[in-house]
């Protein structure tokens, strides 16, 4: 920037440059020179005015000259004092009252003090009075306890008397009842023992020969004979004389449910032979096992079963347990049936007129399974009955059981 000055009288023309530094520059010479014209003015203008015009100065400064602030000081100092007197007046009075209210209060808690030890003793006389009253109860009721102890210890005295009676009597009878129990199972004890013997005879009759060794095997055991005995000491406790007993029924239980199962066993083995009767009633026979003179040729000849009197439609038994080998036609012996039993057992029923089984059937002793006729090699109707065991020929009369059968002699 440039300004252009022109002189009117000397028409004289100046050109002044102004650019940004020379600004900035004459700026800052101006800003010092104020601020150095202000601190000469403030520093010198304040001592002149302290000299000339110290109210003005006071006032507008708020400085003060030192026999000023000592006048202050001193005025400060009389009220501080003012004050002090003032503050231990009043200290003083309100310890003049604090140590009146304490001497009030010392005064009434001397005496609520008082008060309280009267009701004290009073309440104290009471309790002791309470407590000897109360002793006084307890003393009577320990007494009552001890008067009504001693009647109940006579009363119990009776009773354990009468209950001790009382157990003697029912131990009596109940001793009783069981030496009628132990004999009971003695003569209990016996007949299983009978009826095991029994048994065996009837096992011994009922058995066929080759497997009586089977039904009646006892080998491999033996001991001491200890009969079981049932018999009470009166010494003894009842208790223990009741457990004892009841320990040897359960024994005595224990071997009869044995005998049961065993005679069960037997039973079955017995049902599974060809024991039974092969006709519904008892009949004659008419021929026997073994050498014969043969119907047909009127020669001595083996006869390989038993024949038994019947007449044509009469029902045909099957003489034990067994499964049906064969049920038809058997050239010689005609319409026949043969059933398998137990331990290599096959029985054999000929000349049928009638078939009531098939091959595989099973069958059971005492069922229906054919009707006597006249078929096959025969001179009349009758049942021809055949026993083998292992395929070897049996006499049927060792193993029939049949009660009231006529046996002829061979012809």
């Amino acid at each position: 920037m440039q300004l252009i000055w022109i002189s009117g009288s000397t028409s004289t023309v100046k050109k002044i440059n102004i650019s940004r530094k020379s600004l900035l520059r004459w700026s800052a010479l101006a800003c010092a020179c104020l601020i150095i014209f202000g601190a000469s003015i403030h520093f010198f203008g304040f001592r002149i005015a302290l000299q000339f015009q110290p109210k003005l100065a006071r006032t507008m400064g708020d400085v003060i000259t030192a026999d000023e602030q000592q006048a202050v000081l001193a005025q400060h100092q009389q009220q501080l004092t003012r004050l002090t007197q003032q503050h231990q007046a009043a200290l003083d009075k309100r310890a003049k009252e604090l140590a009146e209210a304490q001497s009030s209060r010392i005064k009434e808690l001397a005496e609520t003090d008082a008060q309280y030890q009267k009701q004290l003793e009073r309440i104290t006389q009471t309790q002791q009075a309470a407590l000897a009253q109360r002793d006084r109860k307890q003393k009577d009721l320990v007494a009552s306890y001890e008067h009504q102890l001693a009647l109940m210890h006579g009363d119990f005295k009776e009773t354990a008397m009468q209950f001790s009676r009382e157990k003697k009597e029912i131990d009596a009878l109940y001793r009783k009842k069981l030496d009628a129990l132990n004999a009971q199972m003695t003569a209990m004890t016996n007949k299983i023992g009978e009826l095991n013997t029994l048994k065996e005879r009837f096992a011994t009759l009922a058995a066929p020969a080759p497997i009586k060794n089977k039904i009646l095997d006892s080998s491999g055991r033996g001991g001491p004979l200890r009969p079981i005995v049932f018999k009470s000491s009166p010494n003894a406790y009842l208790e223990d004389e009741l457990d004892y007993t009841i320990a040897k029924i359960s024994s005595l239980n224990t071997t009869a449910l044995g005998l049961q199962e065993l005679w069960a066993t037997r039973y079955q083995l017995l049902t599974q032979l060809p024991l039974g009767a092969p006709l519904p009633m008892a009949l004659g026979l008419n021929s026997n096992f073994g050498p014969r003179v043969d119907p047909i040729t009127r020669t001595v000849a083996q006869h390989s079963g038993i024949d038994f009197v019947a007449k044509v439609g009469t029902p045909i038994l099957a003489a034990g347990n067994g499964t049906v080998l064969q049920a038809g036609w058997d050239g010689a012996y005609g319409l026949t049936v043969q059933i398998k039993h137990a331990e290599g057992y096959v029985s054999k029923y000929a000349h049928a007129s009638k078939l009531n089984v098939t091959v595989g059937q099973t069958v059971t002793r005492g069922q229906k399974i054919a009707e006597v006729g006249l078929t096959g090699r025969t001179t009349g109707a009758h049942l021809h009955f055949e026993v083998l065991r292992h395929g070897q020929f049996v006499n049927p009369m060792q193993v029939l059981v049949v009660p009231g059968s006529k046996q002829s002699q061979p012809k």
